[in-house]
């Protein structure tokens, strides 16, 4: 009896197990069968590709990077990088492995450019001391469309897209294009700091800024609305003649996808998704109003300097000089007055520094304050630790003016020194004074 029932149990298993087996093919192919194939097909496509390839990678640690690579049947790669002159310039070649591991993979196997990214020391380029720029050099294949091959990062799930050249698009990449593109954007965004586009009804202007620095490489979007700051972002990668985005920079409806650099006519011409063509505006000062911004990470203070600006009032430039007076009759001099905003706190300290020979001494005036939505300041006087009667008395006009009148802060262009803060009394329409952003 035992022995007929292990019989039926042994068949019952053998029949499933067969079962399960025939389950698992697919035109008569197994999972390892389908999976070696598309690895096949992967890899014959990377080095059927005879002009290479433009490589964009956005990592977890938020930033865009772009590359050209070009694979040999040999498991080789050479490539170039956006990350610096050098290795935008110096081909390098290294090791790749197509493998199958939960799925068709492309291992770079051998240190490289990609590397650098994922480089946990800190004195490579910069990354975070263990993680790097938080990015992948093992990926997994997700798909091709067209002439782009879709990879993702296998640990930190990087997106890694490929897309392949033509002959011209090579000569651009093997002749430093990379290494031009990048000092040109340095420069224009450099010079052109107040980018924007044409916005909606609600919102005439979006203000268009990015951050090339390794660790960021980021664009941003920034407007007001209803009287509150609203901010979008997105990573980019550098392309030949402009950059591209790995999601849409988006305001409203308007979805930018990439960004095409005229150097001949110094303009950058952004594409949606739409299909439309929108241009970058250059503007003179910023979008976004001087009292919304003072206090936040973007601006914390207004330095004006020792050397009189062509934007100051008499008002400020008679009482500045009362106070160098005041101070020269007691062997000192007046340097830079800094008024520091911390909009948290609602605190403003006015920062005076004051010379002995060559000794400075920086006395801290203390306020709070309250502002209206469009950005009238009513500061309140709250304390000082300076006990020094001579530069007490030097600086009360300042100091009292500050404590009695109501300010506003805006920009604008100082035939020398270019775009600056100003700080003017409402009170006194002959009283304001300029200075750098800081």
């Amino acid at each position: 009896m035992n022995t007929k029932i292990l019989t039926i149990l042994f068949l019952a298993l053998a029949l499933t197990s067969c079962k399960k087996e025939s389950d698992l093919l697919v035109d008569g192919q197994t999972p390892e069968m389908r999976s070696q194939e598309s690895l096949k097909l992967y890899g014959d496509q990377l080095i059927a590709a005879k002009y290479g390839w433009e490589a964009f990678l956005f990592t977890e640690g938020g930033g865009g990077y772009g590359f050209y690579m070009d694979f040999n049947n040999q498991d080789r790669v050479k490539m170039l990088a956006e990350i610096d002159a050098g290795t935008a310039t110096d081909l390098m070649e290294s090791t790749y492995r197509l493998k199958a591991i939960m799925g068709p993979s492309l291992l770079f196997d051998t240190y490289g450019y990609l590397h650098l990214l994922a480089d946990p020391n800190t004195d490579v380029i910069g990354g975070t001391s263990g993680v790097g720029f938080k990015s992948d050099f093992e990926f997994e294949f997700y798909g091709i469309k067209g002439d782009t091959i879709q990879l993702s990062g296998k640990k930190r799930r990087s997106d890694l897209l490929l897309v392949k050249l033509n002959a011209q698009q090579q000569e651009y990449y093997l002749k430093g294009g990379f290494k031009t593109l990048v000092a040109d954007m340095t420069t224009y965004f450099g010079t052109n700091k107040n980018l924007y586009i044409k916005g909606n009804e609600e919102v005439a202007k979006v203000q268009f800024s990015i951050n090339m620095a390794l660790n960021v490489k980021k664009a941003f979007f920034t407007w007001v609305e209803n009287g509150v700051v609203k901010t979008a972002e997105a990573p980019f990668a550098f392309k030949m003649n402009g950059m591209v985005f790995n999601k849409p920079l988006t305001f409203k409806n308007i979805a930018i996808q990439t960004i095409e650099w005229d150097k001949a006519k110094n303009v950058l011409i952004a594409s949606t998704t739409s299909g439309s063509k929108i241009e970058i505006l250059r503007g003179d000062l910023p979008i976004i109003p001087l009292h919304i911004l003072m206090g936040t990470d973007r601006f914390k203070s207004i330095t004006v300097a020792s050397q009189a600006l062509q934007t100051w009032s008499t008002g400020f430039v008679d009482m500045r000089a009362a106070m160098a007076r005041s101070l020269t009759l007691n062997t000192r001099r007046l340097g830079n007055i800094n008024f520091l905003f911390n909009d948290e706190t609602k605190e403003m300290k006015i920062m005076v520094t004051t010379f002995r020979s060559i000794l400075p001494t920086v006395s801290e005036f203390v306020y709070t304050y309250t502002k209206t939505a469009d950005g009238v300041y009513d500061f309140e006087f709250v304390n000082t630790e300076e006990r020094t009667a001579v530069i007490l008395n030097a600086v009360l006009p300042l100091t009292k003016i500050f404590a009695d009148h109501k300010f506003t802060l805006d920009y604008i262009l100082d035939p020398v020194q270019g775009q600056v803060g100003r700080i003017s009394s409402v009170n006194d329409v002959n009283f304001y004074t300029t200075g750098e952003l800081k």
